[in-house]
């Protein structure tokens, strides 16, 4: 599946300071902006992107330091990284071009910040996540993978990893999936540890277009209360929806996709309309 869905896109390379940023095309119409999450690639959309071109047309860059794309040159921070996700956008579509922002994780906390920057040009996010609230809960802890060359205990590791961090149903863990978060893993050549500290609270706090909460019910990251979560998303936010998925965990586009899918259509289609 990803290996058809790579060879379908169209590949754009965009460049700041002598560093590229890599990103994959598919689909028609209004666009849509998917932001990958922390050490991922455009694979984390791997099971959504297919639905949405089907509508949209869809952008899908590899942060920098991440997947195809180089180091950035500069600050590793939300901010900076907004500011290049926009030159890049102004490099492929145009600096008139507005956008639908989806982003999971990392990238939800990104498309905050873009927003901050371009409020004008962003019709709508989606923020597909475990935590609203202002405290997080601890991550989990994982086990390491690095220096571990068997293949198959490198494999049962990052299987480990994904169940406690990444879905609410082990058995849902496939071989793709593995496959997958190792090779993303491998290719993530940046330290996102200051990036994750740089989150603008204020982005997120001062958003004003129609929002789009979606967690999944067993996120560890949501502390394990998806409902609660949601209460908070619309205490700050009350223009916002809040979908809860039930069952799924962390990585819920692709633990449920076709659940997840068809929330982000009909929001799309009808956020879209409504303008």
């Amino acid at each position: 599946m990803v290996d058809t869905l790579g060879q379908a896109a169209r590949i754009h390379s965009t460049v700041d300071d002598g560093r590229a940023v890599v990103w994959r095309q598919w689909g028609a119409g209004p666009l849509v902006v998917l932001l990958h999450g922390n050490s991922g690639s455009w694979t984390h959309w791997a099971r959504n992107i297919a639905a949405l071109a089907e509508r949209f047309t869809v952008l899908v860059p590899d942060l920098p330091g991440h997947g195809d794309s180089d180091l950035p040159a500069g600050d590793v921070s939300c901010a900076a990284f907004a500011r290049l996700l926009w030159q890049g956008l102004d490099q492929i579509a145009g600096p008139d071009a507005n956008v639908a922002l989806a982003g999971f994780s990392l990238g939800s906390v990104l498309a905050e910040s873009m927003a901050r920057q371009q409020p004008q040009r962003v019709r709508q996010i989606l923020l597909l996540r475990g935590a609203f609230s202002r405290t997080v809960p601890r991550p989990p802890e994982l086990l390491r993978w690095r220096g571990i060359a068997d293949p198959a205990e490198a494999a049962r590791i990052h299987r480990h990893n994904l169940e406690v961090s990444m879905f609410g149903d082990a058995a849902l863990i496939d071989d793709e999936a593995v496959r997958l978060h190792a090779d993303n893993l491998e290719r993530c050549r940046l330290d996102t540890r200051p990036l994750l500290a740089s989150r603008e609270l204020e982005a997120f706090l001062g958003l004003r277009c129609p929002v789009h909460g979606i967690a999944g019910e067993r996120d560890v990251y949501g502390g394990g209360d998806a409902p609660a979560q949601g209460r908070a998303l619309r205490e700050v936010l009350p223009q916002a929806v809040f979908d809860m998925i039930p069952g799924a965990g962390h990585w819920a586009a692709y633990e449920a996709a076709d659940t997840v899918n068809a929330l982000m259509v009909r929001s799309l289609e009808m956020k879209h309309d409504q303008i």
